[in-house]
């Protein structure tokens, strides 16, 4: 089962490099911003400490969130168990009242 919670808006536009364009994926909350993922192969997604991770898999050629939580050993199993291509990574900064989230 799957998420349309966040939906795919397309690699950054601003890479010019291809290379470097598919290693980062758009993501449209609900709320209508968009944000930035860094694009990794579903196993070797390093493990950020504070980090949101999705687990993406191509569904008919659309990219679709199966699993989202913490980053590491749980979002590689979970890719793993939903078939996931990919985990893509939002890295979330710091505040002095403590990590931002995702609203």
């Amino acid at each position: 089962m799957y998420s349309d919670s966040l939906l795919d808006d397309g690699p950054l536009a601003a890479a010019h490099d291809a290379a470097l364009a598919r290693r980062f994926r758009l993501w449209r909350a609900p709320d209508g911003r968009r944000q930035v993922y860094s694009v990794y192969p579903a196993q070797e997604a390093p493990d950020y400490p504070g980090a949101v991770a999705l687990a993406v898999r191509d569904v008919r050629g659309r990219r679709v969130v199966m699993w989202s939580g913490p980053a590491g050993a749980s979002a590689r199993a979970a890719a793993a168990a939903a078939g996931a291509e990919e985990i893509h990574l939002r890295i979330l900064p710091e505040a002095a009242s403590g990590p931002l989230v995702p609203q």
